[in-house]
């Protein structure tokens, strides 16, 4: 009976509703993959869009596997004990069969040809890696192609990191961008005779950079145009999951960015979670050294705080770069860590762990500028240069630390020359000017507001500039 359930068909992939829009670099990356691996695991960030990806490959290999292309959707399941039955129900087993599950299972694979897919693994790592193993070892010709937020750590598993869309970085990348192309997709499809045009290709552009590329954010947002124009979007980011809200779907987890991101959070260790927010008071990139610094102290001690964030790593929680020198989160991810944080009460605590930080760091180059390791230190403060505004930002903004503001901006003012950053620089030197008085180092903020504007070739401003800060000197 079981072989004929499976006999009468060779699959139960459900078919699209919506137009599959770009990864031209990754299916074939995943198709090359599986046949060199026989377990495969798509991972990435909540909403970047595994499941759909793993859908579209196996649409493609069809006719690869004599007994065709399987899904196991496990993102309701929530006992470990279920999921080889959840699994046999998915190959079209009827569960009437007494014994053990896993073996059955395995002893149904053992000798056919099939890829089949488990899709949203994370809350089941352990139990998926377990079943996975059991069934590759039984079955010889079995495939399996997962979907995690995290590998599954199986022996002879190739997990690839699935990243968001594209975002054009330019006007003239717009029409190319695959992100831009899922959103105006989607948005047609809200809003009949939607289109990119020269009034919203700006509003366009800034859509999917802030949404970091992530389809399940696009998507959500193309439904928002129902209700609201999408310049208006655009300018409610900063609230971007109260606006990203309900969209129509069978899957809870996906019914709001919030939502999916939330469903990461909660898979989290109290560690995990803890880090995550207080990582959210870095803007952009951040080394190790400054995880360490900033985010370290109560249950997440300096010990353990490499060990946790490469776990958040492992999640698609944080991304590793430059060979694992850097790292830094999506924005929505960083919000929404944010958010975290704010709950927590630490905010003002980290901010100002954060400015410090950096405030030592400055200290650090305008001491190593001077000498030999000049170029490899306005090469650090260049890669740091969101992480000095916020500092600078935060120095400013508060009552009382507005001198330590002064003393960055001051230490600060050959990196702005040298990198050329002269309007930047006049504006950070406009803010000291204004509570600099006549201490020593508001003398200097004088002068660097003058040799800035006669940069900008400004002589109108630097005259008077120039002219007191020699007064002060």
């Amino acid at each position: 009976m079981a072989a004929l359930a499976v006999g009468q068909r060779k699959g139960n992939i459900p078919a699209d509703v919506t137009r599959f829009i770009g990864r031209r670099r990754e299916l074939p990356q995943i198709r090359d993959a599986l046949k060199r691996y026989r377990l495969v695991t798509l991972r990435g960030v909540g909403g970047v869009g595994k499941t759909r990806l793993a859908l579209q490959t196996a649409v493609g290999l069809r006719r690869s596997f004599a007994d065709g292309v399987w899904l196991a959707e496990l993102s309701s399941l929530r006992n470990a004990e279920l999921l080889a039955r959840t699994v046999a129900a998915s190959l079209g087993l009827p569960d009437v069969t007494a014994g053990d599950p896993v073996d059955l299972l395995a002893d149904y694979l053992a000798e056919r040809h099939l890829l089949l897919i488990l899709d949203t693994c994370e809350h089941l790592v352990d139990a998926c890696a377990t079943l996975s193993e059991v069934l590759l070892r039984a079955a010889p010709r079995l495939r399996i192609l997962a979907t995690s937020r995290e590998p599954l750590d199986v022996m002879g598993e190739q997990a690839l990191l699935i990243s968001p869309l594209d975002v054009p970085d330019s006007a003239e990348a717009t029409a190319e961008s695959d992100s831009v192309m899922l959103f105006l997709d989607r948005a047609e499809a809200t809003m009949p005779g939607f289109a990119l045009t020269a009034a919203n290709q700006r509003a366009v552009v800034e859509l999917c950079q802030r949404l970091d590329g992530i389809p399940l954010a696009l998507e959500l947002a193309a439904v928002r145009l129902r209700t609201m124009a999408i310049e208006q979007i655009v300018a409610r980011l900063d609230d971007r999951f109260q606006v990203l809200g309900k969209a129509h779907t069978s899957e809870d987890r996906h019914q709001t960015l919030g939502a999916a991101v939330g469903w990461s959070h909660d898979l989290c260790t109290a560690q995990e979670q803890l880090l995550w927010a207080r990582l959210s008071v870095f803007p952009g990139g951040f080394g190790l050294e400054a995880a360490e610094r900033v985010c370290a102290g109560g249950i997440l001690t300096a010990d353990t705080l490499f060990g946790t964030l490469g776990r958040l790593v492992e999640k698609s929680i944080v991304l590793c770069e430059q060979d694992g020198r850097r790292y830094r989160m999506l924005d929505t991810i960083r919000e929404y860590g944010a958010e975290q944080l704010l709950l927590l009460g630490e905010r003002d605590q980290l901010c100002h762990r954060h400015r410090d930080y950096y405030l030592h760091l400055v200290e650090q180059a305008a001491v190593g500028s001077l000498g030999a390791e000049q170029v490899e230190w306005l090469a650090r403060l260049r890669q740091e240069t969101p992480n000095l505004r916020i500092a600078l930002d935060y120095s400013y903004a508060c009552p009382g630390q507005e001198v330590i503001g002064l003393h960055m901006t001051v230490l600060l003012r050959h990196y702005w020359l040298s990198l050329g950053l002269f309007s930047e620089g006049r504006r950070w030197h406009d803010r000291a000017l204004a509570i600099g008085g006549d201490s020593a180092e508001g003398a200097w903020a004088v002068y660097g507001a003058g040799v800035l504007a006669l940069q900008q070739g400004d002589l109108e401003a630097a005259k008077p500039l120039l002219g007191r800060a020699g007064d002060l000197a």
